[in-house]
């Protein structure tokens, strides 16, 4: 096989053309780590948000609880209360949790 020579011309217009491609590709994959990472940082300060809010509550619901063993006269077996505390907030949870998943799939 015979090499062919490309002419200056020739060679500028076809790093020209390799120039472009590449910075396309770049804007392109520069664009799509922009979009996943602001999706990632919505669901990071979602998140947190979520904790906050949930630890904010966690004083008021432990009181409650100790409120209603004190009237059922159960103080002693505050352990029992807690759990089942524990339980009924786990269910309403996830309850919550799959509604907000439904709703969430619902708009796409």
């Amino acid at each position: 096989m015979k090499e062919e020579k490309l002419t200056k011309k020739e060679e500028k217009e076809v790093k020209k053309k390799l120039r472009r491609v590449l910075y396309e590709r770049a804007k392109r994959h520069g664009s799509k780590f922009n979009k996943e990472f602001k999706t990632q940082l919505v669901v990071a300060v979602s998140a947190a948000l979520g904790f906050l809010m949930a630890f904010s509550w966690r004083e008021p619901i432990t009181d409650l609880v100790k409120l209603i063993a004190a009237r059922f006269g159960a103080s002693e077996n505050m352990f029992f209360y807690n759990v089942i505390s524990a339980v009924i907030l786990t269910i309403v949870a996830v309850l919550a949790l799959m509604l907000i998943s439904k709703w969430a799939s619902e708009k796409e």
